[in-house]
Protein backbone atom coordinates (compact mmCIF):
# COMPACT_ATOMS: atom_id res chain seq x y z
CA UNK A 1 0.00 0.00 0.00
CA UNK A 2 1.50 3.54 -1.10
CA UNK A 3 2.57 5.75 1.44
CA UNK A 4 -1.06 8.23 0.49
CA UNK A 5 -3.34 5.60 0.63
CA UNK A 6 -1.91 3.92 3.86
CA UNK A 7 -2.65 8.12 5.45
CA UNK A 8 -5.82 8.27 3.45
CA UNK A 9 -7.32 4.67 5.56
CA UNK A 10 -5.50 5.68 8.68
CA UNK A 11 -7.25 9.04 8.70
CA UNK A 12 -10.40 7.09 7.88
CA UNK A 13 -10.08 5.18 11.04
CA UNK A 14 -9.34 7.52 13.62
CA UNK A 15 -11.83 10.08 11.63
CA UNK A 16 -14.71 6.71 12.13
CA UNK A 17 -13.84 6.79 15.73
CA UNK A 18 -13.72 10.26 16.20
CA UNK A 19 -16.84 10.68 14.14
CA UNK A 20 -18.99 8.07 15.88
CA UNK A 21 -17.92 9.44 19.52
CA UNK A 22 -19.35 13.09 17.62
CA UNK A 23 -22.20 11.68 16.50
CA UNK A 24 -23.20 9.27 20.14
CA UNK A 25 -22.39 11.93 22.13
CA UNK A 26 -24.28 14.50 20.19
CA UNK A 27 -27.35 12.44 19.87
CA UNK A 28 -26.52 11.11 23.74
CA UNK A 29 -26.47 14.82 24.65
CA UNK A 30 -29.34 15.68 22.85
CA UNK A 31 -31.87 12.93 23.79
CA UNK A 32 -31.39 12.26 27.20
CA UNK A 33 -30.09 15.07 28.52
CA UNK A 34 -31.75 17.73 26.71
CA UNK A 35 -28.93 19.88 25.57
CA UNK A 36 -30.02 21.88 22.26
CA UNK A 37 -28.99 20.10 19.09
CA UNK A 38 -26.16 23.21 18.62
CA UNK A 39 -25.07 22.91 21.96
CA UNK A 40 -24.95 19.13 21.83
CA UNK A 41 -23.20 18.72 18.66
CA UNK A 42 -20.79 21.72 19.74
CA UNK A 43 -19.75 20.04 23.05
CA UNK A 44 -19.73 16.27 20.87
CA UNK A 45 -17.30 17.94 18.37
CA UNK A 46 -15.22 18.93 21.69
CA UNK A 47 -14.26 15.66 22.20
CA UNK A 48 -14.37 13.99 19.15
CA UNK A 49 -11.77 16.66 17.89
CA UNK A 50 -9.58 15.71 20.88
CA UNK A 51 -9.61 12.04 19.72
CA UNK A 52 -8.64 13.32 15.94
CA UNK A 53 -5.73 15.42 16.49
CA UNK A 54 -4.27 12.51 18.71
CA UNK A 55 -4.76 9.27 16.64
CA UNK A 56 -3.74 11.68 13.36
CA UNK A 57 -0.85 13.41 15.03
CA UNK A 58 1.15 10.06 16.23
CA UNK A 59 -0.35 7.92 13.94
CA UNK A 60 -2.04 8.72 10.60
CA UNK A 61 0.60 11.03 9.99
CA UNK A 62 3.65 10.05 12.21
CA UNK A 63 4.22 13.85 12.20
CA UNK A 64 7.66 15.42 12.53
CA UNK A 65 6.44 18.86 13.29
CA UNK A 66 6.02 20.21 17.03
CA UNK A 67 2.49 20.59 18.65
CA UNK A 68 3.86 23.95 18.66
CA UNK A 69 3.02 24.40 14.42
CA UNK A 70 0.29 21.75 14.57
CA UNK A 71 -1.63 22.56 17.14
CA UNK A 72 -2.58 25.71 16.01
CA UNK A 73 -2.85 24.50 12.61
CA UNK A 74 -5.25 21.90 13.70
CA UNK A 75 -7.27 24.02 15.92
CA UNK A 76 -7.76 26.69 12.98
CA UNK A 77 -8.80 23.20 10.87
CA UNK A 78 -11.11 22.22 13.38
CA UNK A 79 -13.03 25.57 14.01
CA UNK A 80 -13.13 25.26 9.75
CA UNK A 81 -14.73 21.98 9.85
CA UNK A 82 -16.74 22.93 12.96
CA UNK A 83 -18.16 25.94 10.94
CA UNK A 84 -19.17 23.49 8.17
CA UNK A 85 -20.07 21.29 10.58
CA UNK A 86 -22.92 23.62 12.21
CA UNK A 87 -23.70 25.17 8.92
CA UNK A 88 -24.73 21.41 7.85
CA UNK A 89 -26.48 21.23 11.37
CA UNK A 90 -28.54 24.89 11.42
CA UNK A 91 -29.90 24.16 7.31
CA UNK A 92 -31.01 20.50 8.09
CA UNK A 93 -32.59 21.00 11.62
CA UNK A 94 -33.15 24.79 12.19
CA UNK A 95 -34.57 25.76 8.62
CA UNK A 96 -35.95 22.25 7.05
CA UNK A 97 -36.88 21.63 10.60
CA UNK A 98 -35.44 17.83 10.18
CA UNK A 99 -34.17 15.80 13.11
CA UNK A 100 -30.54 16.33 14.26
CA UNK A 101 -30.21 12.39 13.30
CA UNK A 102 -30.50 13.31 9.48
CA UNK A 103 -28.09 15.91 10.07
CA UNK A 104 -25.72 13.75 10.58
CA UNK A 105 -25.78 12.22 7.25
CA UNK A 106 -24.36 14.81 5.38
CA UNK A 107 -21.78 15.91 8.25
CA UNK A 108 -20.21 12.81 8.15
CA UNK A 109 -20.18 12.38 4.16
CA UNK A 110 -18.66 16.20 3.84
CA UNK A 111 -16.35 17.41 7.22
CA UNK A 112 -13.95 14.40 6.79
CA UNK A 113 -12.92 14.52 2.99
CA UNK A 114 -12.48 18.61 3.59
CA UNK A 115 -10.33 17.60 7.00
CA UNK A 116 -7.69 15.12 5.57
CA UNK A 117 -7.14 17.13 2.27
CA UNK A 118 -6.22 20.07 5.21
CA UNK A 119 -4.43 17.81 7.52
CA UNK A 120 -2.27 16.42 4.58
CA UNK A 121 -1.39 19.57 3.25
CA UNK A 122 -1.35 22.32 5.99
CA UNK A 123 -1.37 20.55 9.70
CA UNK A 124 0.95 17.87 10.04
CA UNK A 125 4.17 17.90 8.53
CA UNK A 126 5.86 14.77 7.45
CA UNK A 127 9.42 13.47 8.58
CA UNK A 128 12.04 14.43 5.69
CA UNK A 129 12.86 11.34 3.77
CA UNK A 130 16.03 10.01 4.35
CA UNK A 131 18.67 10.48 1.17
Amino acid sequence: MNGLLRQAVKFAAVGGGATLIHVLAALTLNSLAHVAPLRANFLAFLVASCVSYLGNWFWTFDAASHHAFSLPRFAALSLSCFALNQAIVYGVVELLGQPLWLAMVPVVAIVPAFGFWLSKTQVFLPKPSGP
